[in-house]
Parts: C-alpha cells; sequence; structure tokens
C-alpha cells in the first residue's frame, strides 16, 4: 500500500473574499494546510471609530466561515497578518520564518514581493494573475481587457511563478474563462474564483511535489494592463454589448463615463433599450441618460449613493441564491 503524500503547508498573501474563498478550500481539500493568510492592513482612522474598516473585517469574517468553515476540516488554525505601506517587509520575513511554510502563494498584491521574503519558502512564490499571460500582465487586466474588447481571447488565470518583475515568472498552468462569464458580475467573479481553485488545488499542489515544471513565457510586445480616465469614456460607437461589459467591470471602480453637454455623467447599469440609434445628444432627466450607441439608443441610470448601496446588496442576494 503506497504511503499518503505529505500535506503541504502555504503562506497565502491576498484578501479574503468571494474571489480567493474557493481557492483557500479547494487547498484544503486537496488534503494540504494554511500556516497563514497576509491580509491588506486596514488603514487607521485617527481618533476616531471607521465603519469601512469595522465592515471590512466582518467581510473577512463572513467568508471565513463561508469558504473555509464547510470544509470536512472545519474551520483550520491558521495566523492571520495584517501587512500594509509602508512595508517592513523585515518584520514579516521575521514572523514567516517563524511559521516555516512550504510554500507562498500570492493573488492581487500591489507590490514586488522581495526575493529574500520568498526565499523563506522551500518552493519559493506562485502568483494567480487574472489572464492568460504574457497577455496583459500588470494591475488591471480585467479592466483593460475590456476596454480592449480581448476578454474572450486572453481572459483567463495563471498561475506562474514568482521572480523580481511582475508577472513575468514561468507559467504552470492556465485555464480560460468562457465568453458567456463576462454578462454579469457575479458569473465573472465564479469563473474566476474556479479556475483559481483548480489551479492552486492541483497545478501548485503538484508543482510543490515535484510532479510539475514551468515553462518560460513567450517573449515579445505585449499589453501592459494598466488603466487611465480615456478607458472610461463611453462613446457612440461603441456597441450596447460593449458598454454593458464596461459596465459589468469597470463600473463600480473607477466607473464608466458619458460626456453630457460639458460635463462627464457617471453612468449606472442599462435599463432600457429605446430602439434604433436616432443621431440625436444625449438627454439627462430624473436620474437617467438616454443617449446612442452604434447599435441601438439607450437609457441608463446615472450612478449615484444609492445605486451603489442597490448593486452591492443585489451582489449578495445574487451570490446567496
Amino acid at each position: 500500500m503506497s504511503t499518503p503524500a505529505a500535506p503541504i503547508s502555504a503562506v497565502f498573501v491576498l484578501e479574503i473574499s468571494d474571489y480567493s474563498g474557493p481557492l483557500l478550500a479547494g487547498w484544503l481539500e486537496r488534503g494540504n494546510s494554511i500556516k497563514a493568510i497576509v491580509v491588506p492592513a486596514l488603514r487607521p482612522k485617527r481618533g476616531r471609530f471607521s465603519i469601512g474598516n469595522f465592515r471590512r473585517k466582518l467581510q473577512r469574517g463572513k467568508h471565513l466561515s463561508r469558504y473555509l468553515g464547510k470544509t470536512d476540516f472545519g474551520l483550520p488554525d491558521f495566523e492571520l497578518i495584517e501587512f500594509g505601506r509602508p512595508y517592513d517587509w523585515d518584520k514579516l520575513g521575521r514572523q514567516l520564518s517563524e511559521i516555516a511554510a512550504d510554500v507562498l502563494i500570492c493573488f492581487a498584491f500591489p507590490a514586488i514581493i522581495p526575493q529574500s521574503l520568498l526565499g523563506l519558502f522551500p518552493n519559493g512564490g506562485l502568483n494567480l494573475h487574472p489572464s492568460l499571460l504574457p497577455h496583459y500582465r500588470g494591475p488591471h487586466p480585467l479592466h483593460r481587457m475590456v476596454v480592449d474588447q480581448q476578454q474572450d481571447a486572453f481572459g483567463g488565470v495563471t498561475l506562474h511563478k514568482m521572480t523580481p518583475r511582475f508577472d513575468e515568472g514561468d507559467i504552470l498552468a492556465q485555464v480560460p474563462v468562457a465568453a458567456k462569464a463576462w454578462l454579469s458580475r457575479q458569473a465573472l467573479v465564479k469563473a474566476h474564483a474556479e479556475a483559481m481553485r483548480i489551479v492552486v488545488s492541483e497545478s501548485a499542489t503538484a508543482y510543490c511535489r515535484g510532479e510539475l515544471t514551468g515553462a518560460p513565457q513567450p517573449t515579445g510586445d505585449f499589453t501592459w494592463a494598466r488603466i487611465d480616465m480615456s478607458h472610461t469614456l463611453v462613446s457612440t460607437n461603441m456597441s450596447i454589448e460593449h458598454v454593458t461589459r464596461l459596465w459589468t467591470v469597470l463600473g463600480l471602480a473607477p466607473g464608466i463615463y458619458l460626456t453630457v453637454g460639458d460635463a462627464a455623467v457617471r453612468l449606472a447599469f442599462r435599463i432600457r433599450t429605446l430602439g434604433p440609434a436616432t443621431g440625436k445628444p444625449p438627454v439627462r432627466r430624473w436620474g437617467a441618460v438616454s443617449f446612442d450607441l452604434a447599435n441601438g439608443r439607450v437609457v441608463h441610470l446615472t450612478y449615484s449613493r444609492t445605486i451603489k448601496r442597490l448593486v452591492k446588496i443585489w451582489q449578495r442576494f445574487e451570490r446567496d441564491i
């Protein structure tokens, strides 16, 4: 009888969310262990209580219970380390050296993790990137792919080795994301979460056991995934479908905007398609704006704090059904 493979211990560097919850659960279900999760530090508010920080801590607890509390092993015992700017890598290194895990696995961390810290782990560091590398390296891959209308070609998740440069390490695994996932935010989150669960539970495990080696990324001139204000502007030559995808990915942050007269009006979601394009200018009234696109005239709500709250409530409802 063969001896079961020893569990692999990991430190994860990520925010605990609907994106990352399934990959953490998948890692445990594979028989591995979590030694620590390094999360973004909450910004203290001088001399006053922060409702925003309280909500974030509450959300972390809910996500941990939702995803890890339902595994066969129950909620695991691990260290939760808050880490924020200015980054004290020496202090974090001392904390992680005491933990002594096999591998570091990262998702959506905004800075290069020093090689001295990655060297603490026998299997180094692995990163999850939400595109099919080498395409759309950089901080805003989902946003920029949708802006460029390249989501069907390069949408997906890549697991790669971490190096001193952003998103350039050897590729261990890739999982594409289906075109239909880009039609709603919740579908997009679920598709990426499932892809990350697969590559972490299967490919990261295989790599740490010496069963998988990486392949160098192709060289060439690839789009750097960063967006600016110009990428958030809606124009009349865009299709209804494209603007719907822009709202899905960019709508809550950083927003999408339409020029109405001399003002840039922030748009919310489409509530109606009026018919063919009319050639008339945009009309804004009663919390909505009607305007032409390439294949029709539509009505979008204008963005507001009330709309933001309603969208978030709907997303929570949609997630729970």
